[in-house]
């Protein structure tokens, strides 16, 4: 049975790794929120208007170029590794699943956070 709630919070681990590549690389061209999380709670906002039924009226902000997730993409690919996730996982860290659901939640969120934070310099005049 452990093995099987491991292999359900590894998978919940590398969507939640890859959810935050996505939401960032979204535009309004291409919206990439298939691995964000849906409900009304989400941290996506994109999925937070699907619920509200007004995703029609959503603008995208704080994209990052594509040359720019291009060149980061290999440490996303590298956060998603099992082999380093893995290491999260377990009862030595005292988590139940639901706990570590929110982990997850709680970390993708500082992430998009972060993220669209650093990218705030890049929308001053003159840059």
């Amino acid at each position: 049975m452990q093995s099987d709630k491991n292999k359900t919070c590894l998978s919940d681990m590398r969507k939640a790794v890859w959810a935050v590549y996505f939401h960032i690389r979204s535009s309004d061209e291409e919206p990439l929120h298939s691995f964000c999380p849906v409900g009304p709670n989400s941290w996506c906002k994109y999925q937070n208007q699907v619920v509200e039924g007004s995703v029609e009226t959503f603008r995208h902000s704080n994209k990052l170029p594509a040359a720019v997730m291009d060149a980061i993409k290999p440490v996303f690919n590298d956060l998603s590794q099992p082999k380093l996730l893995q290491k999260c996982l377990g009862e030595l860290h005292g988590t139940t699943p639901l706990r570590e659901k929110e982990d997850i939640e709680d970390v993708s969120s500082e992430l998009v956070d972060g993220v669209q934070g650093c990218t705030s310099w890049m929308k001053r005049p003159g840059l």
